[in-house]
């Protein structure tokens, strides 16, 4: 079997997977998933700038609060936020920015298998599973180039397939495991306002749910 048959292998594969997924779903939720991952990405790419002011000036605020410069005098706090350093820099830019993609995707994805949201049309199953298979080649387009920058760092013998497949996943998982501990070690040196609001938010998380669940057994 040569390169480009197995690559046509795999990307059947990968199609039927999102196609089935989307015949589980349905073509609305597909399309609004489609929709919101195509738009989110463009904007992202075109106006990211944007967000990595926000999110350099939310870090020089948490530095201001840390610093105690919000009961400073001006001159002072002006000092704090002026000498605060850029949570979001040219180095890891374009990682910021996926990374809110990627949160925009899985909230997108989340909502529209609320049925509560999404209200759910008769059932067509061919259009949800082509509109799936589109979702796939979209997501094969955008996510493999990560993939593969990650790949082109990790060694794969040419006599063993388990050993390549183990590892392929022990790299993910270091990474993983490292991407964890960063963000976590970057967490602990939040101040108690914005715990609260975590806290907040994931309480409103839970709740969301089960009120559904109490509204649907009244």
């Amino acid at each position: 079997m040569t390169n480009e048959t197995q690559v046509l292998v795999a990307l059947i594969l990968w199609l039927f997977l999102f196609g089935w997924i989307g015949m589980r779903r349905g073509y609305t939720a597909e399309l609004w998933l489609l929709l919101i991952t195509v738009i989110s990405w463009i904007l992202l790419q075109e106006q990211g700038d944007i967000f990595v002011r926000l999110a350099n000036s939310a870090g020089r605020f948490i530095a201001l609060v840390q610093a105690g410069g919000l009961t400073a005098e001006p001159e002072e706090a002006m000092r704090i936020v002026a000498d605060a350093p850029r949570v979001i820099t040219e180095d890891n830019r374009q990682g910021f920015l996926f990374l809110i993609w990627a949160l925009i995707v899985l909230i997108t994805f989340v909502l529209t298998c609320d049925t509560r949201l999404v209200k759910p049309k008769p059932k067509n199953k061919f259009l949800s599973f082509l509109i799936g298979a589109v979702n796939g080649l979209v997501f094969a387009a955008l996510l493999l180039p990560v993939l593969n920058n990650l790949l082109e760092t990790v060694t794969l013998p040419q006599d063993s397939a388990i050993e390549g497949l183990l590892i392929v996943i022990g790299r993910f998982w270091t990474l993983l495991a490292d991407s964890l501990a960063g963000a976590w070690s970057w967490v602990l040196t939040w101040p108690a306002g914005a715990w609260l609001l975590l806290i907040t938010a994931l309480l409103l998380l839970i709740a969301w749910p089960l009120r559904g669940s109490a509204a649907g057994k009244k």
